[in-house]
C-alpha cells in the first residue's frame, strides 16, 4: 500500500516520529503510551470486525529506523474476549517522488475466533483502515 503525501520527506518524517500524531491516524488506536522513546510502545486498538467488537491491548516494537526513510516495527495483541491473537510487521519507507511517497508493506498473522471469519473479510477492515489513515496522515502532514 502507499500513498502520496504532499510535502517534502524532510517535513514528513518529524510526523511519523511523532507517536501521538501517527496513533490518532490510525482508527480505534487508543491509551497509546511510549515506554522506550522511538523502540517500545503500548495501545489498545479498538475495532469492529464483522460480529466481533475487539478490544487488543498490544505491544510495539521498533525493530529497525534508518532516518529519513525506513521503519519496520512489529506489533502483538490478543483480544481478551475472543482470544483472538495478531501478528503484525510493518515496513514503512518514504522517498521523495517529486515531494513524498509513503509506502506501507503489511504482514498480518491473526489466530483465533476471529480467523474463521476468513482472509477477504479480514482484508477488507485492513484496507478500510489504511484509507482512513492516510487520509488522516495527509491532514496531520499539512497541519
Amino acid at each position: 500500500m502507499s500513498m502520496d503525501l504532499p510535502r517534502e520527506p524532510q517535513a514528513v518524517w518529524p510526523v511519523l516520529l511523532d507517536f501521538r500524531r501517527v496513533a490518532a491516524c490510525i482508527p480505534g488506536c487508543e491509551q497509546v503510551e511510549e515506554l522506550s522513546p522511538l523502540a517500545h510502545y503500548k495501545a489498545v486498538l479498538k475495532q469492529k470486525v464483522g460480529p466481533f467488537k475487539l478490544e487488543v491491548p498490544a505491544e510495539i516494537f521498533v525493530e529497525e529506523m534508518r532516518a529519513p526513510e525506513f521503519v519496520r516495527a512489529r506489533a502483538t495483541g490478543r483480544d481478551k474476549f475472543t482470544g483472538t491473537t495478531f501478528n503484525i510487521t510493518l515496513e514503512v519507507s518514504l522517498q521523495a517522488v517529486p515531494d513524498s511517497k509513503l509506502n506501507v508493506q503489511a504482514g498480518l498473522q491473526v489466530a483465533g475466533r476471529l480467523a474463521s471469519l476468513g482472509f477477504s473479510v479480514i482484508r477488507k477492515k485492513a484496507d478500510e483502515n489504511f484509507a482512513a489513515f492516510s487520509a488522516q496522515l495527509q491532514q496531520e502532514v499539512m497541519a
